[in-house]
């Protein structure tokens, strides 16, 4: 394993991995979407417009699975590209009834003529054999997330409707999975990964998660960004990916897609993450877009560390909620004012690095790292705040970790890797973050010191999670591959309706970032969604059937139109950052 200088880490809220793959896992299989579905409010049902091209035309439709592209349609240099054919094969890995195959794509999108790599596509075929619809192009987020895997993981939970219209497709973006990778780590370190999971550690093979910490100055977060970007420049068959990662060019790839998979308008569902993919498609081929719906938005115009900034105060806000919450029950282990009672909390989450909790019988431990991602858990993503201060009342009177302890064992259980391709696919993920998110944001130039500086300012503001929101920005100037486009409003001028759908309470895409992406859109349409969570499609039956009835129909939800809040699925959401789905020690998104 690379050392890390630190024995004290925080997970913190400065990375954010933006995945649905967890999430999705989570969900109960169409029983959100059985028919009778509650509507959104503020309007009598979801149908206040119609897509003015549904309806199957040939001509413009926004389902055509006609002919991909007209010559006149492809980028200069491009033709071969975007004319080539898809081999559609069963899978090597046996699984039924998808198909998988390839597709080939430039490297470098200002050099068509240069070196190629190969994008890695599943599809699920339509339920009637016939879609109708033409395809339907996925992403969970991320960035690092596979398609493919999730793919798999949502076919069974795919409403009826949308399983018979589409052939459903999901994809390994560019430097993912079974696509062209990124390899940052030696055989030795897989295995040792593995080793570790057999004795219920999860190990990291980055440092990425690192640079998250309070503990870790700027400058080291530089050095760890050089270090592991060192790593990955050996260990890659095509170490020049590292400068072709970024968003705009997983959108150029997305439209090779649609062109090879016989669509002239791209259909797509993403979640988290994804939505960034989705918005930048729309903004670079407007008259391209089909049905599009956004779940969990980002928004294009905000920079990578001011977004976590505001998830970070977002966070500590509903913290000091749960508190005023827990000392009016009267059994609170919390006892002053609210600023008292979160600099309890901090104090006492911060010492278990050298005094870990334990339980009787058990030789797990719970450190800083992982009380704190508990505490946001439940105080937060699921939420639970009495079973927090049912775990928190020992834990802070007699430090007895039992609750503690069991709360880790069952969010750690399902992340542990178990064989070689599972731990390589999630070395992939952590490393795939930071080389996506450093690739699509300008260094701002900011000096160490001013780092350092705004750190501790938002550490006192934020005391319980705050001090870490530039720490990507500055492990990214180590990593040294980044955007020379800075982030900027995304009109789409002149596209189709685009779905956006936000949760209210939201810690991970932030529901003002909704609200912003859809005024930005020259067509944007917001679906709300009241309550916490993150990501609704599968999760909350009123905005799952209007996302349906949108990608199968065209109907737009009415202007205003609300789903009201609905039980999160048991075990909650234990992803991390805006994006869920990664483990509780990899970046947020």
């Amino acid at each position: 394993m690379r050392p890390t200088p630190l024995t004290a880490r925080r997970t913190g809220a400065a990375l954010a991995v933006l995945t649905l793959s967890a999430a999705l896992a989570a969900c109960q299989p169409l029983a959100s979407t059985a028919p009778g579905a509650a509507a959104p409010t503020s309007a009598p049902t979801p149908s206040g417009q119609t897509d003015p091209q549904a309806g199957g035309s040939s001509t413009g439709d926004s389902t055509s699975n006609s002919a991909g592209s007209s010559q006149s349609d492809v980028p200069q240099g491009l033709e071969n590209l975007y004319n080539q054919g898809i081999d559609w094969q069963d899978c090597s890995d046996g699984t039924s009834p998808f198909q998988c195959g390839t597709v080939t794509v430039p490297l470098d999108y200002d050099n068509p003529g240069g070196r190629t790599i190969t994008i890695a596509l599943k599809k699920l075929p339509a339920s009637d054999g016939d879609a109708e619809n033409g395809s339907l192009f996925i992403n969970p987020g991320g960035p690092g997330a596979s398609g493919i895997l999730t793919l798999e993981t949502l076919a069974t939970a795919l409403p009826k409707e949308l399983r018979a219209s589409y052939d459903v497709v999901g994809f390994d973006p560019r430097g993912i999975g079974q696509s062209t990778p990124i390899t940052c780590w030696t055989d030795d370190e897989i295995n040792q990964a593995l080793t570790d999971a057999q004795n219920g550690k999860l190990s990291d093979l980055a440092s990425i998660d690192t640079a998250s910490s309070t503990y870790v100055s700027a400058q080291e977060k530089i050095n760890l960004g050089a270090a592991d970007a060192a790593a990955c420049t050996q260990h890659s068959e095509v170490p020049e990916l590292l400068d072709h990662v970024g968003t705009r060019n997983v959108a150029r790839d997305l439209d090779v897609l649609r062109a090879t998979n016989g669509n002239t308008k791209l259909n797509y569902l993403g979640t988290s993450y994804g939505t960034y993919i989705g918005a930048i498609y729309a903004d670079l081929f407007p008259g391209r877009v089909g049905r599009t719906v956004l779940d969990g938005a980002m928004d294009p115009s905000r920079h990578w560390a001011d977004g976590v900034a505001e998830m970070t105060a977002f966070k500590e806000g509903v913290l000091r909620q749960y508190v005023e919450h827990c000392q009016a029950q009267g059994s609170c282990p919390l006892s002053g004012s609210t600023d008292e009672a979160i600099a309890q909390l901090t104090a006492f989450v911060d010492g278990l690095d050298q005094d870990p909790l334990t339980a009787p019988g058990s030789n797990v431990t719970v450190n800083a790292q992982e009380a704190t991602t508990i505490v946001r858990d439940y105080a937060i993503e699921k939420p639970d705040w009495e079973e927090l201060t049912a775990m928190l009342t020992p834990a802070m009177s007699n430090h007895d970790g039992a609750l503690m302890v069991k709360a880790k064992q069952s969010a750690l259980a399902p992340q542990l890797p178990t064989t070689a391709e599972q731990a390589v696919s999630r070395a992939n993920n952590l490393f795939m973050a930071a080389a996506v998110i450093c690739n699509d944001y300008p260094d701002t130039a900011e000096t160490v010191a001013n780092w350092d500086a705004q750190s501790a300012a938002e550490k006192k503001a934020s005391p319980f999670f705050g001090g870490t929101s530039n720490g990507l920005e500055a492990y990214c100037r180590g990593w040294g591959h980044r955007a020379q486009t800075p982030p900027r409003e995304t009109h789409a001028e002149g596209s189709n309706p685009i779905l956006i759908v936000g949760l209210t309470k939201d810690s991970r895409t932030l529901y003002p970032w909704a609200q912003s992406l859809t005024d930005q859109l020259d067509n944007g349409h917001l679906l709300t969604v009241e309550g916490p969570g993150h990501i609704t499609f599968g999760r909350n039956a009123c905005a799952t059937a209007a996302m349906t009835d949108f990608l199968v129909n065209g109907t737009v939800p009415a202007e205003g139109a609300t789903c009201a809040a609905e039980p999160q699925p048991a075990g909650g959401d234990n992803g991390n950052g805006p994006g869920g789905g990664q483990p509780a020690s990899s970046p947020q998104g």
